[in-house]
């Protein structure tokens, strides 16, 4: 499992990625919070630069949340921050229903109790096809499939970035890891035992989650719900100075 530790100060913070993301969705985070946190972000299983096993049934939500669980251990974390983006913010639930006694607090972007996505029809015959494809000639060419039009905010450098990155991935990851969302049972009988000063965030453009995030702020008991302006699915990186402030303002109070 890759991870990357940085700063040498503070409370520790750990930064859970999403569906075929990498620690760089961090970036912008790991480079405002160094000078007084330290901070922890790792590549799931199948993602980036950690190992992909085989055996698709092997990527779950509640296993990355064991590899999540098992990686702050070793590093030596006792009590932190969490933060899950996407699909990371599913693993950052089922982690903090576990363990609630370990968290300062937590935060889930872009994220709900649920993924309906995969119920829909359309979108579990497209990634059907793009898997397929994979099999067939490779990542690369998933890759090279057109692309969703990219929010106001996202910078085009990125883009490219997630062009290569989803060409290089496993495709047993890329496979293994979307099963897992669908067949994550998910958190809404659960979502009103979190009891950790718990901020909700989402893009205001992310209209696909919405419905979710919104459902979280209401149903996880004290938390807040923080709208980024002008921001779709990844505010970390479209907007990173009000999503930082956002990380900010929460800790400080939790």
């Amino acid at each position: 499992m890759y991870y990357e530790r940085h700063g040498a100060a503070g409370a520790p913070v750990v930064l859970v990625h999403g569906y075929t993301g990498d620690v760089s969705d961090w970036r912008g985070q790991i480079a405002d919070l160094v000078a007084d946190h330290r901070v922890l972000a790792m590549d799931h299983r199948g993602h980036g630069r950690s190992s992909a096993p085989a055996d698709r049934d092997s990527y779950t939500i509640e296993r990355m949340a064991d590899d999540v669980d098992a990686l702050i251990a070793a590093v030596g974390f006792e009590r932190f921050h969490l933060v899950g983006h996407s699909m990371g913010g599913m693993v950052a639930q089922e982690i903090a229903l576990r363990t609630p006694g370990r968290l300062l607090s937590l935060v889930l972007e872009d994220t709900g109790p649920e993924f309906p996505v995969g119920r829909i029809e359309a979108v579990q015959k497209l990634f059907d096809a793009r898997i397929a494809i994979a099999e067939r000639d490779g990542m690369a060419s998933v890759a090279a499939l057109p692309a969703a039009k990219l929010p106001p905010h996202h910078p085009p450098e990125r883009a490219a970035e997630e062009r290569a990155r989803l060409a290089a991935m496993s495709i047993d990851g890329f496979a293994g890891a979307w099963q897992a969302l669908c067949r994550w049972p998910g958190s809404k009988t659960r979502a009103g035992g979190i009891r950790i000063p718990t901020l909700v965030v989402h893009g205001e453009l992310d209209a696909m989650v919405v419905p979710g995030s919104t459902w979280l702020a209401e149903n996880i008991p004290g938390a807040r719900l923080e709208v980024i302006p002008e921001a779709g699915h990844s505010p970390q990186m479209e907007r990173p100075a009000l999503f930082n402030a956002a990380l900010r303002r929460h800790f400080a109070a939790a």
